[in-house]
């Protein structure tokens, strides 16, 4: 075992600047950090808080005005809430990388970093996505160190505050905190699996006043 786990760290090495692998949770740690500190008048790394496993939930702002408050929208993507489902994972690591060496370069995407305050949490379940250790990510499983999953644990408007029946996690509370504080206008959480999208209202049956506009942005 240890020798397999070693071929795979060298593979992630070799493969770093291709983006085709799953870091490790300390090259995660690394990765963004490096995002803010190569780029920091336009990226600044946040912590949401530390996990009592150690882990951090990890979150980056995009903006031309990094860290001031602006009057313009405020847009939120996060991923893998379900730690076995890491696809996004890996693609919002991708997307904040393409974001930032394109600014300046490419018009389209710095009009969207000069206009929209842009916020990508790639790992929301990092005790989930490395449950079986920080070295990689073959143990994973959906749910958190407590197993919740975290999908069915945030406030329902039809269920109420616990749904699952479990307390809020600290994953949860901390996203929740997010949201009191930023004022997202949309957000967009990635699952894996197949191609879908779940959009308002996800309790309820009957369509929004402006079902046109979802399945056109969707």
């Amino acid at each position: 075992h240890k020798i397999i786990e070693k071929k795979i760290i060298i593979y992630n090495q070799k493969n770093k600047n291709n983006w085709n692998y799953y870091p490790s949770y300390n090259e995660y740690v690394t990765i963004m950090q490096d995002f803010a500190t190569n780029f920091p008048n336009i990226c600044k790394l946040h912590s949401l808080g530390t996990l009592n496993s150690g882990r951090e939930i990890l979150i980056v702002q995009i903006s031309d005005n990094v860290g001031i408050k602006e009057n313009e929208p405020s847009f939120l993507y996060t991923s893998s809430m379900h730690g076995d489902e890491l696809t996004g994972y890996v693609l919002m690591l991708r997307l904040i990388d393409y974001l930032l060496n394109n600014y300046g370069n490419n018009t389209r995407l710095t009009n969207l970093i000069n206009e929209v305050d842009i916020w990508i949490n790639p790992l929301a379940n990092p005790d989930g996505a490395y449950a079986g250790g920080n070295q990689n990510i073959w143990g994973a499983t959906r749910y958190n160190a407590s197993y919740v999953d975290l999908n069915r644990n945030f406030p329902d408007p039809e269920d109420g505050n616990h749904p699952d029946g479990f307390p809020w996690q600290e994953e949860t509370v901390m996203f929740m905190g997010l949201s009191d504080t930023i004022k997202f206008d949309l957000s967009s959480n990635l699952h894996t699996g197949t191609e879908l999208a779940n959009y308002p209202w996800d309790t309820w049956s009957q369509l929004t006043a402006d079902d046109n506009w979802w399945q056109h942005v969707c």
